[in-house]
């Protein structure tokens, strides 16, 4: 059985890759490995959506309709919704409205699944598959909305390499593919993670944003460290599989303080 599919096998697995702002490999083990992304992949929305805003597309004060429903790439399967550990209770009732800006935020400060959905509806899929594409992420895949059971039990996936993932993030942070309001925008949301694990492990005081993803059996985190844009800055990603949660977390914190050390 595909990991992808099966999310976690049960066999402890561990991949990361770190590197500096001009793409350089510091350290890297298992990078190619593919792993089910979680939510590490809404990194890939995020610019995807901030591509649009930069061409005029979408504005980040426009309004968006807010639903916890949403339609299957399945055809027949009609649509669905989250289980109750997944509502995001920081949105507003179903049809009142929150900003493309406000829906950004939830998506990558805690790593709202709704406002993920409410986003990807508006850019559609074939843009995150551009972004990853022209990020250099090509083994990453985002080919269902979050929660799609029916897409998810047909093979659709989301899909990611600690390679990929550190690209996503240094596109991100040097400013690759979006001007610099929106590429300051972004740089903001993964500062304000509620969610670090990268984060947590460095020193008081240390210049980082991150965005994290986890299922059961499946734990990862992607950060920069340092600020954007100094010489001494870098991306990590650290994937994990197989690992209890307190577990993952611990070896997630373990390859941080790593490769801070030795930066």
């Amino acid at each position: 059985m595909s990991v992808i599919s099966a999310y976690s096998d049960g066999v402890p697995f561990l991949s990361f890759l770190a590197m500096n702002a001009d793409g350089h490999v510091l350290i890297s083990l298992n990078a190619d490995e593919p792993v089910y992304a979680a939510s590490t992949i809404k990194l890939a929305v995020l610019v995807a959506a901030m591509r649009q805003v930069d061409a005029g597309m979408l504005s980040l004060d426009q309004p968006v309709a807010v639903t916890d429903t949403f339609m299957s790439r399945i055809a027949g399967a009609g649509r669905f919704s989250f289980e109750p550990d997944e509502t995001d209770l920081g949105l507003p009732p179903n049809g009142e409205t929150v900003s493309l800006a406000e829906c950004l935020e939830r998506m990558i400060r805690v790593s709202s699944n709704a406002a993920t959905n409410l986003v990807v509806e508006r850019i559609g899929m074939p843009a995150v598959t551009e972004s990853l594409a022209l990020m250099g992420a090509g083994s990453s895949s985002f080919e269902r909305l979050i929660s799609d059971h029916a897409a998810r039990d047909e093979g659709f996936s989301h899909a990611a390499t600690a390679h990929d993932l550190a690209a996503i993030m240094n596109s991100i942070v040097t400013g690759a593919l979006c001007g610099p309001a929106s590429t300051a925008f972004m740089v903001e949301q993964l500062k304000n993670q509620a969610y670090p694990v990268i984060g947590a492990a460095l020193p008081p005081g240390a210049t980082w944003g991150s965005k994290s993803g986890w299922v059961d059996g499946i734990h990862h985190d992607v950060a920069f460290v340092g600020e954007p844009g100094e010489p001494d800055s870098y991306v990590l990603a650290v994937c994990t599989r197989g690992f209890g949660n307190e577990h993952a977390q611990a070896v997630i914190a373990a390859v941080a303080r790593g490769v801070q050390l030795s930066h």
